[in-house]
């Protein structure tokens, strides 16, 4: 939880971060999968440190519904 928390905080500060998260939210079931499943492949090789930072925001906004925990975090931070 912590994580989406953090994730929020850095999409007030970076709209770049914000228009990914919002992208994510707004996929429908397949939509997620399909672009799960290209995250996943083009990471597969990459092993730099930035790339396994990149590779592990992905894999938490991909799972669970947490691109739009992060946007409801995200409108919290902003209201205060």
């Amino acid at each position: 939880m912590e994580e989406l928390k953090v994730i929020a905080q850095t999409c007030i500060n970076d709209e770049r971060i914000y228009e990914i998260v919002s992208s994510v939210a707004q996929m429908s079931d397949d939509e997620l999968s399909q672009f799960r499943s290209k995250v996943i492949s083009y990471f597969m090789t990459k092993n730099s440190p930035e790339d396994m930072e990149a590779y592990k925001f992905y894999r938490i906004l991909l799972e669970d519904q947490n691109a739009k925990k992060v946007l409801e975090f995200y409108e919290e931070i902003k209201k205060q």
